[in-house]
């Protein structure tokens, strides 16, 4: 599979300024150092959105298909297909409407 250096890059970027972020929650002087503001209470950043609680995280399970699944004989698709009319047209919705006035 071909994974252009774009997407690497991108990726790599990202993951830097999480963990930038990671760090900068860990270390309240550098925080301040960064941003001058840091001890105000209406500061918001990624810092305090993740000493918070702000971020959610939910975990996900990983599917793997080693193999594909066997196909059973009673699963067949038959396609001899019958004709159907459209429910749509067989309403009559209108046939009792009001008279049309001129």
């Amino acid at each position: 599979m071909f994974v252009s250096r774009g997407f690497k890059l991108i990726c790599l970027l990202s993951l830097a300024m999480l963990h930038w972020a990671m760090i900068l929650a860990v270390c309240p002087e550098l925080h301040e150092l960064i941003h001058h503001d840091a001890d105000d209470e209406h500061h918001e950043c990624a810092v305090t959105a993740i000493l918070s609680g702000g971020i959610e995280h939910t975990p996900t399970v990983p599917v793997v298909v080693d193999v594909p699944a066997p196909a059973f004989g009673c699963f067949v698709a038959s396609f001899d297909a019958q004709p159907a009319a459209s429910f749509f047209l067989s309403c009559c919705i209108l046939e009792h409407a009001p008279p049309v006035t001129a």
